[in-house]
């Protein structure tokens, strides 16, 4: 019985230890992941340097180019809070590995601003995803995928089929 009682003891000791030792990534990252997210929502950048990699890049839909750097970054936030003064992403559900995390979110704005087309004062409200990787415990990039069709038509923009020879 004391052998058992040992062996018992001997392995909840290590499982005590090893569960004790393995980090929780979600709490890692969840704070850099709020505080960017609040870049987007405030257009206010304090500690910026604290959560982005100097070499940040941010990808878009529908060509992920790329848009390096942190100055690129705050410009692209400004220019959208400019044509949508109210945008605004809530986190609807969120991952995260051992150097990256996926999230689905919604943006819900108002058109009332100037931007690469005149204001049309409607509101949308878009889903989309979201792959951030990181580096050094800051947020390295993002490459974001939503349906840009969608939020141009709620907008009142419509689609034109191209006339073809012989019509």
């Amino acid at each position: 019985q004391f052998k058992v009682l040992a062996i018992i003891l001997l392995l909840a000791s290590i499982m005590s230890s090893c569960s004790t030792e393995q980090k929780d990534i979600s709490t890692e990252f969840k704070l850099q992941i709020e505080k960017y997210v609040e870049f987007w929502n405030t257009g206010q950048f304090d500690g910026i340097n604290d959560i982005l990699c100097e070499d940040f890049e941010l990808r878009m839909t529908p060509q992920f180019e790329s848009e390096k750097g942190i100055d690129a970054f705050m410009e692209n936030v400004i220019n959208w809070r400019k044509a949508y003064p109210d945008f605004h992403i809530k986190m609807d559900e969120i991952f995260y590995s051992n150097n990256a995390a996926a999230a689905r979110w919604t943006i819900t704005a108002t058109n009332t601003g100037s931007g690469s087309h005149p204001p049309t004062g409607k509101r949308i409200e878009v889903p989309g995803i979201s792959i951030v990787h990181f580096a050094d415990g800051k947020i390295k990039d993002e490459w974001i995928a939503s349906n840009n069709y969608y939020w141009l038509k709620q907008l009142g923009f419509t689609l034109v089929s191209p006339s073809f020879e012989g019509e």
